[in-house]
C-alpha cells in the first residue's frame, strides 16, 4: 500500500489504485490509522489548517478527479481532511506506522556513552541508570542520591558558599535531576548542567545550561531561579518552561507552559526583560541580540521528554544534527544542495531507519549504512 499512499498524497493516484486504497480503507484499522493521525495533528497549527485545508483538498481532488472518480463517493467525509493534513505536514506518521520501511543489509547500532557527573574538585564520576548510589561531595559528605535515572540532592549540608556541580548528558540519552529547592529538570540528550549542590538562603538561584532541558521551578518569591544559557539569562520565580540552544541552533529558544519569565541578555538590567507569558515562545537570535515572542503549542516543543522528533522549519543539515543527538549515531551527508533544504516532520519513538525511510521516499535520498555510519550522497 506505500505506492497507493505516496501517490496520494502527491496527487498522481490512478483509478485502479483508488480502488485499491478504497479497499485498504474499508478495515477500521486503517481508517483508525488515519483518524488518530488527524486527531494527533490538527491542533499543530489549527489556523494553517483551516486557511489551508480547500486549497489543498483541491490540489488533490484535482489530480483524483481526472480519473472520472468522484473523489467523495471513494472516501469517507474524514479522508478529505487527513489527506489535507498530510500535504501539510508531511508522510511522517506512516513511517511510524511501518508503510516505508528501507531494506538495508547492515544494521545501525547506536552508541552506548556514559552519563557523568563532576564534582567541584574536577573529579569525574559515571551514572549507571540501571543503580542507585549516593551522591557525595568532595569531602565525603552525602549531598544526595541517585536512584535510576534521576538525581536528587538535599539541604542536609547548606555551605557558605557555592559548591557547583556539573552533570553531562551524552547524545541518546536522557537524565533529571532535582536541586535542592526541589526543582526538577528534565535534560535533553547532547545537554550539560552547571548547579550549586545547595543554594545558598540570599541571592538568586543561578544554573548554566548547554543543549536542552524543561524546568519545573520550586516557587520562592524571596530568591529569583536563572538559567544562563550563552549571553541569555531567563529569570522566574516559580513557573515551568523549556529552554532549547543546541550549537547548531540560530535561536535560543524559550517557551512557557506556566507562571511568567523575564528574558534579557546579561549585560541588559532586568527592568528591560521580554516578559513571556503561558504558550509564547521567545526566541533570540544571537547574531542580533533580538528576542521576537509568538504563539506556539507548547506540547510540541515538550515532547522530546516522551521521546518524540519534532523538526520545524529546519535544514535538512540542521535536522541531520539532531538525528546524532537523539540515537547516538554518526551522519555523513554529501549532498550539500539536499542539507540546505528546509523540513517540517515529527516522529514518534521509531528507529531512525525509518525516519531515513521518510526522507528517501519524499526526497529519494541516496543512503546506506556502513562502519555503523549513515552514508548519505
Amino acid at each position: 500500500m506505500k505506492k497507493n499512499i505516496t501517490k496520494l498524497l502527491l496527487g498522481t493516484i490512478t483509478e485502479n489504485e483508488i480502488v485499491e486504497l478504497r479497499i485498504w480503507l474499508q478495515d477500521p484499522k486503517n481508517q483508525a490509522i488515519l483518524e488518530s493521525y488527524v486527531r494527533d495533528y490538527h491542533d499543530l497549527n489549527l489556523a494553517t489548517i483551516k486557511n489551508n485545508l480547500d486549497e489543498a483538498y483541491n490540489k488533490v481532488s484535482h489530480q483524483i478527479d481526472s480519473n472520472d472518480k468522484p473523489v467523495k463517493k471513494l472516501f469517507p467525509n474524514w479522508t478529505r481532511y487527513a489527506a489535507a493534513v498530510v500535504l501539510l505536514f508531511g508522510l511522517a506518521f506512516f513511517y511510524q506506522q511501518g508503510f516505508f520501511a528501507t531494506s538495508n543489509p547492515e544494521v545501525l547500532v547506536p552508541k552506548d556513552d556514559s552519563i557523568t557527573l563532576e564534582l567541584d574538585n574536577g573529579t569525574i564520576q559515571t551514572i549507571d541508570v540501571n543503580g542507585a548510589i549516593e551522591v557525595r561531595d568532595s569531602e565525603g559528605n552525602v549531598v544526595g542520591s541517585q536512584q535510576q535515572n534521576q538525581i536528587s540532592y538535599s539541604k542536609a549540608h547548606e555551605k557558605e558558599v557555592l559548591v557547583f556541580n556539573t552533570l553531562t548528558i551524552p547524545n541518546g540519552k536522557k537524565f533529571q535531576i532535582e536541586l535542592s529547592d526541589g526543582t526538577l529538570v528534565h535534560l535533553n540528550a547532547g545537554s550539560s548542567l552547571r548547579y550549586p549542590v545547595n543554594f545558598l538562603s540570599d541571592g538568586p538561584r543561578e544554573v548554566f545550561l548547554t543543549g536542552e532541558a524543561y524546568f519545573d521551578v520550586t516557587k520562592n518569591v524571596s530568591n529569583s531561579f536563572v538559567v544562563n544559557v550563552n549571553e541569555l539569562d531567563v529569570k522566574v520565580l516559580g513557573t515551568q518552561f523549556n529552554v532549547s540552544a543546541y550549537g547548531e541552533d540560530e535561536f535560543i529558544d524559550v517557551v512557557l507552559v506556566e507562571g511568567a519569565v523575564g528574558l534579557h541578555k546579561e549585560d541588559e538590567l532586568q527592568a528591560d526583560a521580554v516578559k513571556l507569558s503561558p504558550g509564547q515562545k521567545g526566541s533570540y537570535e544571537q547574531a542580533s541580540n533580538y528576542i521576537q515572542v509568538n504563539e506556539v503549542n507548547t506540547s510540541l516543543y515538550t515532547s522530546w521528554m516522551q521521546g518524540h522528533l519534532v523538526f520545524r522549519d529546519l535544514t535538512f543539515n540542521n535536522i541531520l544534527k539532531k538525528l546524532e543527538r537523539h540515537y547516538n549515531v554518526e551522519i555523513i551527508n554529501f549532498n550539500e544542495v539536499l542539507g540546505n533544504e528546509v523540513f517540517n516532520a515529527r516522529f514518534n519513538s521509531v528507529a531512525i531507519e525509518e525516519v531515513l525511510g521518510y526522507f528517501n521516499d519524499i526526497h529519494s535520498i541516496d543512503f546506506r549504512i556502513e562502519e555503523n555510519k549513515v552514508i548519505i550522497k
